[in-house]
C-alpha cells in the first residue's frame, strides 16, 4: 500500500503498550507504519514474505475500535495471504501455529500465524512440511474446535502434531515466562 513509512512515535508507543518491543519487531518481522491514507490510516503495515520476497501484507489498527486487520485485495497480492504462513520463513524444524501476527510476535521466530483460526488446504500442506507442529490458538471454545480440526488434517502427513493451551486468554498476552517455557518444549531454541 502507499504511504507507508518507519513507525512514528504514535506507533511505537501502541506496540511498547502491548509488551513489545518495536525495534525489535522491525528488524524481524519488517513492520512499518502507514501514516495519512484514505483507506489505511495509523496502521502498522506487516508485510508477509516466503521464500525471501514479500508476497503480501496485512495491517493492523492502532487501538480495537473498526477493523482491526485489513489485508491486501487479491490485485495486491502476488500469492493469497490465506495460502501462507505468517512467519513461516523463519520457522526452521518446529512451527508453533497461532491466529494472527500478534500472537506470531509474542513467541518470536518459529511461530506462523494463519490470520485467524480458518485454514486452507495451501496452508496445511506448507504446515505439514515441518517435522514438529504445535497449535496454540486461544482459549475460547471455537478456536480450540478449530485447532482439533486442524491437528486432524495434519495428521494425514508424517511429524508430529500437538495442540497446546495457554495460560492467557490469547498467545498475544503470554508472559516472557511462558514464552521461554514454550520456546524449550517445542524447540525453537532462546530469543
Amino acid at each position: 500500500p502507499k504511504y507507508r513509512e518507519a513507525l512514528r512515535k504514535a506507533y511505537r508507543q501502541y506496540l511498547k503498550e502491548r509488551k513489545y518491543d518495536p525495534d525489535e519487531l522491525v528488524r524481524i518481522w519488517e513492520l512499518e507504519g502507514i501514516g495519512v491514507s484514505p483507506e489505511l490510516a495509523w496502521r502498522i503495515y506487516i508485510p508477509l514474505v516466503e521464500k525471501g520476497r514479500r508476497v503480501s501484507w496485512t495491517t493492523r489498527a492502532l487501538g480495537n475500535r473498526g477493523q482491526r486487520y485489513v489485508s491486501a485485495s487479491q490485485a495486491q497480492e502476488s500469492i493469497p495471504h490465506k495460502h501462507c504462513i505468517y512467519g513461516g520463513d523463519l520457522a526452521r524444524h518446529s512451527l508453533v501455529i497461532v491466529e494472527g501476527p500478534t500472537d506470531a510476535w509474542r513467541i518470536g521466530p518459529g511461530a506462523g500465524a494463519l490470520f485467524g483460526t480458518a485454514f486452507t488446504t495451501a496452508q496445511v500442506r506448507k504446515i505439514a512440511r515441518f517435522p514438529y507442529r504445535y497449535i496454540l490458538f486461544d482459549n475460547e471454545a471455537l478456536a480450540q474446535r478449530q485447532a482439533r480440526n486442524l491437528a486432524e488434517q495434519l495428521a494425514a502427513f508424517p511429524g508430529e502434531t500437538t495442540i497446546l493451551e495457554c495460560d492467557a486468554e490469547d498467545p498475544g498476552q503470554l508472559s516472557a515466562k511462558s514464552v521461554r517455557q514454550l520456546r524449550r518444549l517445542a524447540r525453537l531454541g532462546e530469543l
